[in-house]
């Protein structure tokens, strides 16, 4: 976002579906001398002891909040997993228990029993129970932002005691448990004391009420982010960073030149020409496979867009081939359909337009359609964004098409969004799916209920999608949810709505010396820093 969303080519930013301003965040946070500061590595041996025990990320983009309820956002869901726990995690593609030793849903699909351990504290030493599971899911309800749209189905908790909670939802819901891997647990005697008049978001704006085994000590505006050891945390360390530094450096070349002189241990947003060369060369460079893809949705209300022959025209217009060789350098794949093709229920079935510019030609022609001018925005900094808007731009010009490209913030694109009269002709954004199940993608993208409110960028409305979306939400049986998901994307595909342009890989340069880091489909584009060994 970077989404919501790269400075690099082959890697996207993140989406940035945030409505707090960033101004909040700035606000009190205490500039804690925490290693891995700016003198962390300066004045001898205590400083280099320091630097060795300290973990610096570059980063991109900084949070506009610290608060976790927005870690729908990868910017957040990135400073939240260092401070804060989840009832579950996922490993890889696979849900285990984390904060829940156990969870059983009812036969009816409506409740889930959850049982929890019985030693995780806070960072002020306060016990986590099953009050503080209720008053996190309670507060994402009644704000209703940020992570509020993956647990839409939420109703109600029952504390049992302590260890124990039911769950109880409106309606069945089966990705509900995977959702909860973004539901970040907080300290509910801290927050309701800071309450403040807005339900604590300008408190967590800039404070801490986490369990997780990392606190928060400081932040520098848009320079930097610090936390160190929870030394009370439930799963103990052995080889972690005493201390972790989030420096945010939103230019490719300052994160490689920053990696290569040992100012950062973990660089994600080099370029290819650069990543490229520092493989063997003394580097990491983990490339992994992810659910993200690359999209450009079209205004499906009052705009020349409204054709289905001109939406079509330019998905075939469109040169997917120079995509992955010129714009990703080999790291990643072409899309087929608007599911990612490492999501369970994806149907390599889905027809996928290629490059064939006299078809396209074709279509305008037996549509009547010339002297078309279309308008779209892509997010600003972002070069795979960049060059594939200027790649588009080239190949509708072929056809007859003019294209207006309008670099944007994703706060300016958020905005658009919210109104049909401001929403771009075509809107360049990337998918970020918050766990791996296809409801991630097909009912937060593509449900008319996210028209002007959540990430549906085009104002896609078709009934019978809807319909589809919401079986595969209430069924539990994984034969009939992928059956319903199927024909979603046979459906979606044949309103050719959204232009996938592209399934890229995610690169991470990391320095020699690190053991432990793996790519998180579940959290795109974030650092797991407890899971990092610094020797």
């Amino acid at each position: 976002m970077h989404h919501p969303i790269p400075p690099s080519a082959g890697r996207p930013r993140r989406v940035r579906p945030l409505r707090l301003a960033a101004a909040a965040l700035a606000a009190s946070l205490a500039l804690a001398a925490c290693g891995g500061g700016g003198s962390a590595g300066a004045g001898g041996s205590a400083g280099s002891d320091a630097r060795k025990q300290t973990l610096i990320i570059a980063e991109n983009e900084p949070p506009a909040t610290f608060d976790p309820v927005q870690a729908d956002n990868s910017t957040v869901d990135e400073v939240a997993i260092p401070a804060y726990d989840t009832l579950l995690r996922y490993e890889g593609s696979e849900l285990k228990p984390s904060v829940a030793t156990e969870w059983t849903f009812s036969e009816d699909g409506k409740a889930l029993d959850v049982t929890l351990r019985d030693d995780v504290t806070f960072h002020d030493g306060t016990k986590l129970t099953a009050a503080d599971v209720k008053y996190t899911l309670d507060r994402v309800a009644r704000l209703g932002i940020g992570v509020a749209s993956l647990v839409s189905a939420y109703d109600s908790t029952e504390v049992v005691d302590d260890t124990h909670a039911t769950i109880r939802l409106k309606r069945p819901y089966a990705p509900f448990a995977s959702a909860l891997t973004r539901v970040y647990l907080l300290n509910s005697k801290l927050v309701t004391a800071n309450a403040g008049d807005d339900d604590g978001q300008k408190w967590l704006a800039s404070n801490d009420a986490g369990s997780g085994p990392y606190k928060l000590t400081g932040y520098t505006p848009n320079q930097e982010a610090r936390f160190t050891r929870h030394d009370g945390y439930w799963g103990g360390f052995t080889n972690q960073a005493k201390d972790v530094v989030f420096r945010y450096l939103p230019q490719a070349a300052t994160q490689k030149t920053a990696l290569t002189s040992g100012d950062v241990d973990i660089a994600m947003d080099i370029a290819p020409t650069d990543w490229a060369s520092m493989e063997g060369a003394g580097y990491t460079v983990d490339k992994a496979d992810t659910n993200v893809q690359l999209y450009v949705f079209a205004k499906m209300k009052d705009s020349p867009l409204e054709n289905p022959k001109l939406r079509e025209a330019i998905s075939y217009a469109y040169d997917y081939d120079q995509h992955i060789s010129a714009i990703l350098k080999g790291a990643g794949k072409k899309a087929v359909g608007p599911l990612p093709g490492g999501m369970s229920c994806f149907d390599e079935t889905t027809p996928q337009p290629t490059r064939d510019v006299a078809k396209a030609k074709q279509l305008l022609a037996d549509a009547g359609l010339s002297d078309v001018t279309l308008t779209m925005t892509y997010l600003k900094a972002t070069a795979e964004m960049e060059q594939a808007a200027t790649l588009l731009q080239s190949n509708l010009s072929e056809i007859g098409v003019k294209l207006n490209l309008e670099a944007i913030t994703y706060p300016q694109y958020v905005d658009r969004l919210k109104t049909n009269e401001t929403t771009p002709d075509l809107g360049m954004i990337y998918g970020f799916p918050a766990y791996p199940d296809p409801d991630a993608v097909l009912y937060v993208q593509f449900h008319s209920s996210f028209i002007n409110n959540g990430q549906n960028s085009g104002g896609y409305d078709n009934p019978e999608v809807d319909k589809l979306v919401e079986q595969g939400q209430q069924s539990t049986d994984e034969a009939e949810r992928c059956a319903a998901y199927a024909k979603a994307q046979q459906l979606i595909a044949a309103d050719h709505y959204s232009l996938n342009m592209a399934n890229s890989q995610y690169v991470t340069v990391l320095r020699q010396g690190l053991t432990g880091y793996t790519y998180q489909p579940a959290h795109h584009q974030t650092v797991d820093v407890y899971k990092v060994q610094v020797g």
